[in-house]
């Protein structure tokens, strides 16, 4: 099962299981545990990649991986997983971090927890900004818009009549200024600026 989870610098998971705290990990090696149980046991991981930002902050220096969840699985109705192996797959950029989570959005529009809002990364309805480097602001609606600074990525998710048709991310930021998207994905600014 893809997930993904977040670690210190240095690869280490410092939440969990006791007995899985503190551990290191490894790029492509399997870890094992011998049960798992959300929020007790096992290693854990999340279907929603922004509810990593719940336990790393996003913050330029916590790295966030796809991972693949594998043997036995448990999951909560907060959609965190805990499995009994787990194996690191890909890091994740600023941006394909983001643009994991406005697959997972896309995959599960009607999911009730798609919302965030976390130190550096927002993810609403209809507006969101990202004012510090490093950060992430998506916006999802009728009308979504968006700004940003430089080294920020901003996500655009357009709906019409309940459904998602059409996504974007923009790397670096807008330039202070609100941007929106239309359904051929194209980026529209607006002339209102960063004050």
């Amino acid at each position: 099962m893809k997930a993904f989870k977040g670690f210190t610098p240095h690869l280490t998971s410092v939440l969990g299981d006791h007995d899985k705290a503190h551990c290191t990990f490894k790029p492509g090696a399997t870890m094992t545990a011998k049960e798992s149980k959300t929020a007790v046991t096992g290693y854990h991981c999340c279907e929603n990649p922004f509810e990593c930002l719940a336990y790393y902050a996003l913050d330029g220096q916590n790295r966030f991986w796809e991972v693949e969840a594998l043997g036995d699985i448990d999951e909560d109705e907060r959609e965190r997983i805990s499995c009994t192996k787990i194996r690191l797959v890909k890091e994740l950029s600023l941006m394909e971090f983001a643009i994991e989570g406005m697959i997972y959005i896309f995959r599960h529009p009607q999911r009730a927890n798609w919302q965030q809002s976390w130190e550096n990364c927002t993810v609403a309805a209809d507006e969101a900004e990202a004012t510090k480097e490093g950060g992430i602001a998506i916006a999802r609606g009728e009308k979504p818009r968006v700004r940003g600074v430089g080294g920020t990525v901003v996500g655009l998710i357009l709906e019409r009549d309940g459904e998602i048709v059409a996504m974007k991310a923009i790397r670096g930021g807008t330039d202070g200024k609100w941007m929106t998207i239309n359904e051929d994905r194209e980026v529209i600014e607006y002339e209102e600026e960063i004050d």
